[in-house]
């Protein structure tokens, strides 16, 4: 999805598209059937499946992957072209314009309540979407304010994101289980029983490390709130113990 070839009379010399690398769901389950089907590990979830293509040295194999991208920030240094672009959404109109994706469901709000409207209707909504996410970013509109704001040390001060609560349900924790990591790190696992969550089935859910297990003082049979982190990675949020079985 990104061009080869930009749709400009006169490209400018030097041109920076920033945006966001990501695997649809649909192609993140096709990938995992493949893998299974050759006896090769599955990937835990799309974002780390995408993370894990993009450092891959083989091309051949990225490709293979079927990534989107959807560009969010142009900078350029062509004059004649800047001159131009002076807000947030003519930036990503010129961006679809010379053949880049982007994101189709973007709108400019002129009030916070249009803006909170806009949040509300995506917080159902977005479980319809053929990809993950957990929340928006709010964009200044104008470049020249948004100069004028600046940046702090790491961020802009004219861009923030805003995340949607995540979606918490109750389930049985049938075993705990222990996964090594790459570089040794040994996380402990709850095994579930089978629940949907944010629109994907989930079996395993992360304990973190072993503080976080003592702290939550979980037992085998015990009901467990689980909520998926960032909307991407299933954690143990908190135990009821009122639901405990006598034995």
């Amino acid at each position: 999805s990104i061009p080869l070839r930009l749709n400009l009379a006169n490209p400018p010399d030097r041109l920076e598209i920033r945006g966001e690398a990501f695997l649809p769901i649909a192609t993140f389950e096709q990938i995992n059937q493949e893998r299974s089907q050759q006896g090769e590990s599955l990937f835990a979830n799309p974002r780390n499946a995408a993370a894990g293509t993009l450092r891959q040295l083989d091309p051949r194999i990225v490709a293979q992957r079927r990534l989107d991208f959807f560009a969010y920030t142009v900078h350029l240094t062509d004059t004649a072209i800047t001159s131009s672009i002076t807000s947030q959404w003519q930036a990503l109109e010129f961006l679809q314009q010379i053949g880049f994706r982007v994101n189709p469901h973007r709108q400019l709000c002129h009030s916070l309540k249009e803006l909170q409207a806009y949040y509300d209707h995506w917080q159902t909504a977005r479980h319809d979407l053929p990809y993950m996410t957990d929340g928006m970013v709010i964009k200044l509109n104008d470049f020249a304010q948004q100069e004028k704001l600046g940046f702090t040390q790491k961020t802009p001060r004219w861009a923030i994101a805003w995340k949607y609560p995540a979606e918490e349900i109750p389930t049985i924790i049938e075993a705990v289980t222990v996964q090594v990591g790459r570089t040794g790190t040994l996380t402990p696992v709850a095994e579930l029983r089978t629940v949907l969550l944010a629109g994907t089935t989930v079996s395993r859910a992360t304990l973190h490390n072993s503080d976080r297990l003592m702290e939550l003082e979980l037992h085998i049979g015990d009901t467990a709130i689980v909520r998926k982190a960032g909307e991407i990675i299933p954690e143990v949020v908190r135990i009821l113990p009122d639901l405990r079985p006598a034995n």
